[in-house]
């Protein structure tokens, strides 16, 4: 746990660093001529600096990212001048999340009333893939060993496959990349969800021959219902990108929360009865209208994302076609746009007191939403205040139409999390931690540290 992912993609990649560079040596002047010959696309396109990709890499791979997208937005402070939410899925699934929820966190948190030392990223990875796990999966593998180990593990595999096949020249990688053993690893976890998903497949298939049956609500069952021809294995592989795509970020934004709670436990009470007073208006059940009364608790987790960012940017496609812009600027196909959202939160002519750690910053903007006058920066922030939204100004979610589709459903379980430990736990720094621990920049990340622990026991 405390090896960090560069460590080990570096561990992974220094046997075959002859290869690669063997590699390099050998395109180095085909690349060479092809920079001289080949005008450059991004020329008209606005930039930092005019640089290679090669050159962006480098800056990002020692940290320069964040002021990459800093000093663009600085450039053009306007680079984004619009959800359906499936309301009865949520009535539905709701209750299944809450009781999940209770179940993980009653599993891997400490029920006595002493005080324990909790390495809380390892946990929250944990409760959050089975939490999710009962979704995608169903009850019946969602706290399984093997499937909690390869969905959690799948994302980290790909992430250190991909960083490593990028390294290796084009060319090459229809023969090298197969053969590297993280990309294996990835295969394998494939193959062995594979092997526990299609006992369960074949038995859900056989039971909806029943007219009679009861039709699981899950993720695996809408994928079962909308298969057609394709093979089952694709199934373990639409689960692990779904997986993957869910438990990283939910668990990240859950963990940055939660470092913010134990370094200002002077939060808590205000927090717990905006909890309390939700649940207690919803007959004491975590539903749809609970937790969109919780409208301090979210303010905290979209403070919690506005100053603790996963990443300097957001957004992030890929141009098919050119397209020209509104100014005559050429947009050419095969680049990469995104957003500098680390930046934006940041702005001054956007939030008051961008520095500070404001718990109350969106519930004030909420209620105060009348008094703002259309047209105005302030009232688009008002507007886009809560968790879920996406706006010029919250672009977590990303943007428009092609926003995250699963963001509510990320919010529910970060928001049922949270609430659960404000009213049946208590959390605060270890001994001698008097700041909230501090995130850790890798490239265009920021990521919470996952070696630091806090302290937690259980209210009596």
């Amino acid at each position: 746990m405390n090896t960090t992912l560069y460590e080990r993609i570096l561990d992974e990649l220094s046997p075959r660093l002859p290869v690669l560079s063997a590699s390099v040596i050998l395109i180095f002047t085909a690349l060479l001529a092809q920079a001289f010959l080949k005008s450059n696309l991004l020329t008209g396109v606005l930039t930092v600096d005019k640089e290679s990709k090669g050159a962006k890499k480098k800056q990002y791979a020692s940290g320069g990212a964040w002021k990459l997208c800093e000093e663009g937005y600085r450039k053009d402070p306007k680079v984004l001048w619009y959800p359906l939410i499936l309301r009865e899925l949520q009535m539905k699934l709701n209750p299944v999340i809450s009781h999940e929820v209770v179940e993980a966190m009653t599993l891997e948190l400490p029920q006595t009333g002493d005080w324990e030392e909790v390495d809380i990223t390892t946990k929250l990875l944990r409760i959050v893939a089975m939490v999710s796990g009962r979704i995608f999966v169903g009850p019946e593998l969602c706290r399984n060993e093997k499937h909690l180990e390869a969905a959690i593990n799948y994302t980290v595999y790909v992430m250190i496959a991909v960083y490593i096949v990028g390294l290796v020249p084009l060319w090459l990688r229809p023969v090298l990349a197969p053969r590297l053993p993280y990309v294996k690893k990835v295969a394998k976890r494939v193959e062995e969800t594979d092997e526990f998903l299609r006992p369960l497949v074949k038995k859900r298939k056989e039971a909806s021959r029943d007219p009679d049956a009861e039709t699981p609500e899950d993720i695996l069952q809408w994928i079962i219902n909308s298969q057609g021809d394709a093979d089952d294995k694709d199934i373990a592989n639409l689960q692990l990108n779904v997986s993957m795509a869910a438990i990283r970020t939910t668990t990240l934004t859950t963990v940055n929360a939660v470092y913010t709670l134990a370094a200002m436990p002077h939060l808590v009470p205000e927090l717990q009865d905006d909890v309390r007073q939700a649940v207690a208006g919803c007959a004491g059940e975590f539903g749809s209208s609970a937790l969109q009364n919780m409208k301090k608790l979210e303010s905290f987790l979209k403070e919690t994302m506005r100053c603790y960012p996963l990443d300097a940017a957001s957004f992030q496609h890929k141009v098919l076609k050119p397209f020209v812009l509104s100014n005559g600027q050429v947009i050419p196909a095969g680049v990469i746009v995104e957003v500098p959202a680390g930046s934006i939160v940041a702005d001054r002519s956007v939030f008051e007191n961008v520095d500070v750690f404001g718990h109350l910053r969106f519930y004030n903007l909420r209620q105060y939403k009348e008094n703002q006058k259309s047209g105005t920066k302030a009232a688009e922030v008002v507007a886009n205040s809560q968790f879920i939204s996406v706006s010029e100004s919250s672009l977590t979610f990303g943007y428009g139409r092609h926003a995250c589709p699963g963001r509510f459903f990320a919010a529910n379980e970060i928001k049922m999390i949270m609430a659960n430990i404000l009213l049946h736990c208590e959390v605060k720094n270890p001994e001698g931690v008097i700041e909230r621990h501090k995130n850790i920049r890798t490239g265009s990340r920021m990521n919470p540290d996952h070696t630091k622990k806090i302290m937690l026991r259980k209210l009596r």
